[in-house]
């Protein structure tokens, strides 16, 4: 008989009309891989806030607060609790107030609100300190190697040693465990992970593909948290999400995908129920 125990993720993320990323990518992929996802929606947004000007976007703080007071009333009970973009200083202090008063089994945090050196436009200091705030509870955290460098206060300069000063700093940083994501080689895009459970540092390798597609990083940490929930140990569950990543941007490339419209995850649904992963070496 087919286990129908699933497992519940409230995904704390904003919905843009176009462009593959966050709840667009959040949600399909945690139900391919098994897992009830229950949105909440931070913000919404026309399209992607890189590649496209002159964007839409409504904050939904107020939404926010309303959507968590009902599902308290209404006893809803989580086994992870999931957060990317978060429309506000304002709505990362709801949605902290949220964790605060739901302790799950899995809290991962992907501090979304910088890239490529610099905050997001619709972001400043102030949603950064806040952001700091949320990922001090987390059981694992995501950033990117820019997201990395704002919350330690380390000089980024786009190489390995960069993102391993930020990995020893992020330790301090959170309770829970580690992953850089995007980390730049000369032939090759790495991602560090810090597993808290044994204390044991990891490195993955891929192969650098000319592109910088939009969404990524919220796919990556999707199909991570979609493994943890499966039983996946980090190294593992961190393997997974770089192999799809990395195939899912080999085959935009192929595709002639525009950058702007993100990957083809659509192309690759198949590859989340198999065990394909990218080995996880010691550091």
């Amino acid at each position: 008989m087919q286990n129908c125990k699933m497992k519940k993720v409230a995904a704390i993320h904003d919905i843009a009309g176009f462009g593959r990323s966050s709840l667009t990518v959040v949600m399909p992929t945690l139900s391919v891989m098994g897992h009830q996802t229950c949105p909440a929606p931070t913000a919404v947004l026309s399209s992607i806030t890189g590649f496209y000007t002159g964007y839409e976007m409504v904050d939904m703080t107020d939404f926010l607060s309303a959507c968590f007071a009902h599902w308290k009333k209404e006893n809803c009970e989580f086994d992870c609790i999931y957060t990317g973009f978060i429309g506000s200083a304002r709505g990362v202090h709801v949605a902290k107030k949220f964790v605060e008063e739901n302790k799950v089994p899995l809290l991962v945090v992907d501090p979304v609100f910088a890239d490529d050196g610099k905050c997001y436009d619709c972001f400043d200091a102030e949603m950064a300190k806040e952001m700091a705030g949320l990922v001090e509870s987390a059981d694992v955290i995501t950033p990117n190697l820019t997201e990395a460098c704002f919350l330690t206060g380390v000089e980024q300069t786009n190489d390995i040693s960069c993102a391993l000063s930020c990995l020893e700093k992020l330790k301090e940083k959170t309770s829970g465990s580690v992953v850089i994501t995007g980390v730049p080689g000369e032939k090759s895009v790495s991602v560090l992970i810090y597993d808290r459970n044994t204390g044991l540092s990891y490195k993955i390798e891929n192969p650098y593909i000319h592109s910088h597609y939009p969404g990524t990083g919220d796919l990556f940490t999707s199909v991570l948290t979609g493994a943890l929930l499966s039983g996946k140990e980090l190294p593992d569950a961190a393997g997974k999400a770089a192999d799809f990543v990395f195939t899912a941007i080999k085959t935009a490339k192929e595709c002639g995908v525009p950058v702007r419209e993100g990957v083809p995850m659509e192309l690759l649904v198949p590859r989340l129920l198999e065990d394909h992963k990218l080995e996880a070496i010691a550091i």
